[in-house]
């Protein structure tokens, strides 16, 4: 009988990468700094107590922006957020010529929102789906999105929303967290996407 080992030996080596494509998840926990790449585009950021702390600059007249790149058209993405100061934010989504939808939290409840394309007079935004939900100052609370195709799920503090839009499936440059007012903080930012 042969030894069929080295054939083995040489289809595992050539069948293992097919089984290794799911992309290790991006994690970032600010114990000590914000990792490159990841910038402020308005307001004031900065590493607090290791958590990533935004608030709004009255100057720069525009809520507080802090983009994570990550290009992709799938992701699922999860954070912790405390409100320091203000009653809400925004976990927007961009595509590579505009605003996409955005997750709110404010006024006790969560909205999922298509946003309006600022290029075409005509549009509007369109409200996907809204939950009451009860969030308190100084609290760390969890929220995840995902985004698989033409869909979303969002799970916020004990709320789950979804919603489906053909516009859902369109590549996507990544994520931004909006603040207004001032300070929400966020913590062990974590995702994974693909095409």
């Amino acid at each position: 009988m042969k030894n069929i080992y080295p054939c083995f030996l040489v289809l595992s080596l050539v069948a293992c990468p097919l089984f290794a494509d799911e992309p290790a998840p991006v994690k970032a926990d600010f114990a000590e700094s914000i990792p490159d790449g990841w910038s402020a585009a308005k307001g004031e950021w900065k590493v607090v107590d290791g958590a990533l702390q935004g608030s709004e600059l009255e100057s720069d007249e525009h809520a507080a922006v802090f983009s994570i790149p990550d290009p992709h058209q799938n992701s699922s993405l999860s954070f912790r957020f405390r409100l320091d100061g203000t009653k809400g934010f925004s976990l927007s989504y961009n595509h590579p010529k505009g605003h996409l939808f955005r997750i709110s939290l404010s006024d006790g409840s969560v909205s999922l929102t298509m946003d309006k394309d600022k290029k075409d007079p005509a549009s509007k935004a369109e409200l996907l789906a809204k939950e009451e939900v009860e969030i308190k100052a100084g609290e760390w609370v969890e929220m995840s999105c995902a985004v698989e195709g033409d869909s979303v799920k969002v799970v916020c503090g004990g709320a789950t929303l979804s919603g489906t839009h053909a516009n859902l499936a369109m590549e996507k440059t990544g994520y931004r967290f909006v603040v207004q007012g001032a300070s929400v903080s966020f913590d062990d930012v974590a995702f994974t996407s693909s095409k």
